[in-house]
């Protein structure tokens, strides 16, 4: 059984530490990318509200959604070529990346007067946006 402190994605994120006596709200749920979306714009605004225990927990929930969601995905991107696999799991590997970035500059206090959170919760809605389109394109409309 996985240790529940980190996603079951595999080695290449091993890296990454969740802290699970900290999160709150359910976990292990796999959500579709328009809920990932709705999450990540929370973080947004709890950013931009400048309150410091939303952001962490909102980052949080959101560093775990997108643990889950990628490991889910992990079925669904086998029928993919091993190329697009390759660039899909280097979004997916950025995205988690940032996400467990952000949540630690969360915890440690970050607000929307930092500049380092502003950017870091900008730059994930962003780049979750495009993934999520990606991902979309690549498993429901390989022509396009």
């Amino acid at each position: 059984m996985a240790d529940a402190s980190q996603p079951a994605r595999g080695p290449r994120h091993s890296q990454v530490r969740l802290c699970p006596e900290r999160w709150t709200g359910e976990h292990g749920v796999h959500l579709p990318h328009e809920a990932l979306l709705t999450l990540a714009r929370k973080v947004h605004a709890a950013a931009d509200d400048d309150d410091p225990q939303r952001l962490e927990q909102a980052a949080l929930h959101l560093f775990d959604a997108l643990a889950t969601h990628v490991r889910d995905e992990d079925v669904t991107m086998g029928a993919l070529s091993p190329a697009l696999v390759r660039i899909l799991g280097r979004g997916q590997e950025r995205l988690l990346s940032l996400a467990a970035e952000l949540a630690a500059e969360a915890a440690a206090g970050c607000t929307s007067t930092s500049e380092l959170c502003r950017t870091r919760t900008e730059e994930l809605l962003a780049l979750l946006v495009l993934q999520a389109r990606d991902e979309h394109v690549a498993l429901y409309d390989p022509a396009a």
